[in-house]
């Protein structure tokens, strides 16, 4: 196999390092939708859901497998979830709540932020 030409090869290190730079504000909007759900705003499923969706695609395209496979857990936790029109239960909220908990760790992690 060959290696791409220098051109876009740079293209390529310039397109993961915007992705890599745009990952605080995806774990801001993450966080702050989650924030919503938990505030009782249902309709934040469907934002949480569209975001783990796309960064469960976006993560191994940029060479990060793992925060791509976190964002995958979250969209399968919140996916079932995402039309209702009710607040979660106990239950799913537990089950969200740790799906959300180890994407940021794992998100962090990515972006070089020790958490708690």
């Amino acid at each position: 196999m060959t290696s791409p030409p220098p051109s876009l090869a740079a293209f390529l290190q310039a397109q993961r390092a915007e992705y890599r730079s745009a990952l605080p504000q995806r774990l801001e909007q993450i966080e702050s939708l989650w924030r919503q759900v938990l505030n009782g705003e249902a309709p934040a499923l469907a934002g949480l859901e569209r975001c783990a969706h796309s960064l469960a695609g976006s993560g191994a395209t940029f060479g990060l497998a793992a925060l791509g496979d976190a964002a995958r857990v979250l969209e399968m936790a919140v996916s079932p979830l995402a039309g209702a029109a009710k607040a979660l239960t106990p239950a799913e909220q537990t089950g969200v709540g740790r799906a959300v908990q180890a994407f940021c760790r794992s998100l962090s992690a990515e972006i070089g932020i020790q958490g708690d």
